[in-house]
């Protein structure tokens, strides 16, 4: 039971825990309903978290997970967390989870499903094929919502649905249902491998990789082994190994070709990106041009219908374009153009594949052509949408490029101006998504 130790509550949210008959995994699963009636999306909490929240070894929350929390017991998390006082009123159990709020007819309903879903995935029976496509349905979401959501919001959902794939395909399955799991678990693991890179974690990143790669095999499908490779040939480029880039993407050009998803763009824009960190201007330029070919001869395709993260659309394109000749001498106009296009296609956040990290790299693209090109306060306008960025959607990548910007300014540091951006980097890479509790 949740914290059923011997010793006095440590916090008033330890204190309210102790008044319910529940283990403290039951009171997540209560958590992530609440966070469905309150339309939080993606938001999420592990035991452990709760466990060291309710223990006072913790204090840091993200806003949604403490307006969740403040539904579920009635009082702030401040309140929640302070230390408790058995001498003070107790606060009043009528406001803990078994009373959060009278649920309408559609919540009711929503609760409904999820308890079905919960018990037929529990029952350790062959999914059916209207299970495989809720479960499609469900990693779907989470494909589209992976590009606008915080990490430490989604994280926990990742995990869940892993897990759910996983245990159908430890059972025996219909042949067709099995490929549809396995198609479904490389698109877990790619997502899996988004997630540590973005935590600035390459070894676990490549390793969640690897694994995907071997579930697309089972699933032998070609647009899945390219969707892979192009996420092998990112996370080496992020990680200074651009001759690693161009391998995996390379590597993943057959399969690409052959399944004319919008991988097959985003690999040859990998290789531009790679070639240009290697100095090699023309092989970069003459891939921006095979990225923009290969976009015109995509076709329908079963992946790119997930959407989100496991498509390439032209607004990404062009982002890759503006990061690729940034990164070259002579080209500041020209990434500065392709930035600017960038910029004004990521502006409508309700368009399909927006991505607030690639808005944010298009414009630490359109500041790094600045800096090199000494406009100081134009670099200086240009940071400023990525410096307000709240520290859970500070992403490694993001972290590099601002390095790169900050190197540029070295140039520029008897300008005061130039100063004072570096200083401010300094503070957006210190204070980041890599050291932050997730």
């Amino acid at each position: 039971m949740a914290g059923r130790e011997s010793q006095q509550p440590r916090t008033v949210l330890e204190f309210l825990l102790r008044q319910q008959d529940h283990t403290y995994e039951e009171l997540v699963r209560e958590f992530s309903k609440v966070a469905r009636q309150l339309d939080e999306r993606g938001v999420s909490i592990s035991a452990r978290h709760l466990r060291r929240l309710a223990s006072g070894e913790r204090a840091g929350t993200t806003p949604a997970t403490r307006r969740v929390l403040q539904t579920m017991f009635g009082l702030s998390v401040s309140d929640l967390l302070r230390p408790f006082d058995p001498a003070a009123a107790a606060p009043n159990p009528a406001d803990t989870i078994e009373n959060t709020q009278t649920q309408s007819d559609v919540e009711r309903l929503m609760t409904a499903a999820e308890r079905s879903r919960e018990f037929a995935m529990s029952r350790h029976l062959p999914v059916s094929a209207e299970g495989v496509e809720e479960l499609a349905d469900e990693i779907m979401g989470l494909a589209q919502t992976y590009l606008v959501t915080p990490l430490p919001n989604l994280l926990g959902r990742l995990i869940s649905a892993q897990e759910s794939v996983f245990s159908q395909l430890e059972l025996r399955q219909k042949p067709a249902n099995a490929r549809q799991l396995y198609f479904l678990a490389t698109i877990v693991g790619g997502m899996l491998g988004y997630a540590a890179h973005d935590l600035g974690k390459p070894h676990v990143a490549l390793s969640h990789t690897r694994t995907a790669f071997m579930w697309a095999e089972y699933a032998d499908h070609n647009g899945l082994r390219a969707w892979i490779r192009g996420l092998q040939s990112l996370i080496c480029f992020w990680t200074g190994q651009p001759r690693e880039a161009v391998r995996y993407a390379l590597a993943g050009t057959e399969f690409a070709s052959t399944a004319r998803t919008t991988s097959a763009p985003w690999l040859y824009a990998c290789q531009a990106r790679a070639h240009a960190a290697l100095g090699d201007a023309a092989q970069a330029k003459a891939m921006i041009e095979r990225a923009t070919q290969a976009q015109d001869q995509v076709v329908t395709n079963d992946l790119d219908e997930f959407g989100g993260i496991c498509s390439f659309l032209p607004a990404r394109q062009t982002y890759y374009a503006a990061r690729t000749l940034a990164s070259l001498p002579g080209e500041s106009a020209n990434a500065e153009r392709y930035a600017l296009e960038a910029i004004e296609m990521y502006t409508d956040q309700n368009q399909a594949g927006w991505d607030f990290s690639c808005q944010a790299d298009s414009f630490l693209s359109l500041a790094l052509a600045q800096a090199r090109s000494g406009e100081i306060e134009g670099a200086a306008a240009s940071l400023r949408p990525v410096l307000d960025l709240p520290p859970e959607q500070r992403i490694s990548e993001l972290n590099t490029t601002m390095n790169l910007v900050h190197g540029a300014l070295n140039q520029r540091t008897p300008h005061r101006q130039a100063l004072e951006i570096q200083e401010e980097i300094e503070l957006f890479t210190r204070v980041s998504l890599p050291g932050f509790p997730v």
